[in-house]
C-alpha cells in the first residue's frame, strides 16, 4: 500500500510539474514570441540548476560538518576525487544525482549525518521559494518574467519529490535518510559506523587501530543495499590487516556473491583483492586465474592496484618487474590523502 502510494505521489508531482510549465507556456504564448521564446529558455535552466543547487546543499552542509566531497553528480557533470585530485567528466543528465562524502574526523557521527542528509532539501527549498518570490514580485510590479516562472516547475518538482520520506525506485529521499538517522534504523545504523570508521581513517588510524564493534555488531542489510559493500569492503581490510585471510576471503566471497549489485570496475577491485588473498595464502594457480578477470583495473594509479601488481611479480618471479613496480607503489602511496588508508597500505607494501 505505501509503495502505492508512493507512485501516485510522484506521479502527481510529475503531472503538477508539466501542468505547470504548460500553463507557463501557454499564458506566454498569447504575450508574444519572445515571452514564449523567454519562457522555453527559463524551463532549459530550471532543469539545469534544481539538481545543482540540490548536491550543492549536500556539499555545503556537509563541509559544515567537518566532511569532504569525493564524488559530485548534477545534472550532466561529474567530480570525481582520485589521489587527492578532482576529475570532470560528463554522465547522462537522467542518471541518479548524487553527492558522496567521507567525514575527515570521528566524532557526534548521528548529529554530522544527519544535517549532511538534509543539506540538498534545505537548498532545494530556499531555490524555488526564491524564483516564486522574484516570479511573483516581478508580475506585481507589472514586469512579468517568463524566465522565472519557466524557472519554478522544475526546482518545485524536485522539491516536493524529496520532501516526504519515502523509497522510490532509484532510492530514499533526502527526508527519509534522515529519518533513518533520527530513529536509528537498520541502514542507517550501518552508515554511521561506517562514516566513524572513514572519520578515524581520515585522522590517520589504520583499519586495525578502529575499535571493533565498528565493524561489527551491526544489523544485518539486504544485498541490494549500497552499504551492504561498503562494510564488506572495511571488513576485508580489517581482517587483512589483522593477518586473517580465511575471514578476510570470505568478505571477498560474499562481494562477489553479489556482484549484480556491483560495477564492472568494482567487481574488478574485488577480483584484485581476491589475487592479492591467493598470493598470501600461496594458491598461485589460483592467484593467476583471478587476475585475468581485473586487467583493467590493474592498470590504475591507485595505490591497491600497484601493490597487487608488485607482489604478482614477486611470487611469480619476474624479478626484471619489482623494482619498477615497487618505485610506482611508492609513487602511488605518496599520493594517497587518507592517512589511515595511506597507513595501512605501507604495511602491506613493506610485506612484499
Amino acid at each position: 500500500m505505501r509503495r502505492k502510494l508512493t507512485t501516485i505521489y510522484a506521479t502527481l508531482c510529475m503531472l503538477l510539474m508539466a501542468a505547470g510549465f504548460v500553463l507557463v507556456f501557454a499564458i506566454a504564448s498569447k504575450q508574444g514570441t519572445w515571452q514564449m521564446i523567454e519562457s522555453l529558455y527559463g524551463l532549459a535552466i530550471g532543469f539545469i540548476i534544481a539538481p545543482i543547487f540540490h548536491e550543492l546543499g549536500h556539499v555545503a552542509f556537509a563541509r559544515m560538518a567537518n566532511m569532504e566531497e569525493v564524488y559530485v553528480k548534477c545534472f550532466c557533470f561529474a567530480f570525481t576525487k582520485e589521489q587527492g585530485k578532482w576529475k570532470i567528466s560528463l554522465k547522462s543528465p537522467m542518471a541518479p544525482d548524487e553527492t558522496q562524502v567521507i567525514p575527515k574526523s570521528g566524532g557526534d557521527m548521528q548529529r554530522r549525518a544527519k544535517q549532511y542528509a538534509i543539506g540538498g532539501l534545505v537548498f532545494g527549498g530556499c531555490l524555488f521559494v526564491v524564483l516564486l518570490v522574484g516570479a511573483l514580485l516581478c508580475t506585481a510590479l507589472g514586469a512579468t518574467k517568463y524566465a522565472l516562472w519557466g524557472m519554478l516547475p522544475y526546482p518545485a518538482y524536485l522539491f516536493f519529490l524529496n520532501l516526504p520520506p519515502v523509497e522510490y525506485p532509484l532510492g530514499k529521499t533526502d527526508a527519509l535518510v534522515y529519518q533513518g538517522l533520527k530513529k536509528g534504523e537498520d541502514a542507517e545504523k550501518v552508515m554511521i559506523a561506517i562514516m566513524e570508521i572513514q572519520g578515524q581513517l581520515y585522522e590517520g588510524k589504520s583499519y586495525t587501530e578502529i575499535e571493533e564493534s565498528l565493524y561489527f555488531n551491526l544489523p544485518q542489510l539486504r544485498m541490494d543495499e549500497p552499504l551492504y559493500m561498503a562494510l564488506l569492503d572495511l571488513r576485508y581490510r580489517y581482517f587483512l590487516g589483522k593477518e586473517e585471510y580465511e575471514r578476510a576471503g570470505d568478505c571477498l566471497q560474499r562481494m562477489l556473491a553479489a556482484r549484480g549489485y556491483l560495477s564492472e570496475w568494482e567487481e574488478e577491485k574485488v577480483l584484485a583483492e581476491c589475487t592479492y588473498l591467493h598470493i598470501l595464502r600461496g594458491n598461485l594457480t589460483e592467484a593467476e586465474a583471478c587476475s585475468k578477470g581485473c586487467r583493467n583495473y590493474l592498470q590504475a594509479e591507485d595505490v591497491g592496484a600497484k601493490r597487487i601488481l608488485l607482489a604478482l611479480a614477486k611470487k611469480f618471479g619476474q624479478e626484471h618487474a619489482v623494482e619498477p613496480l615497487r618505485l610506482q607503489a611508492e609513487e602511488a602511496l605518496e599520493k594517497e590523502w587518507i592517512a589511515g588508508v595511506k597507513k595501512a597500505e605501507a604495511k602491506l607494501l613493506a610485506k612484499i
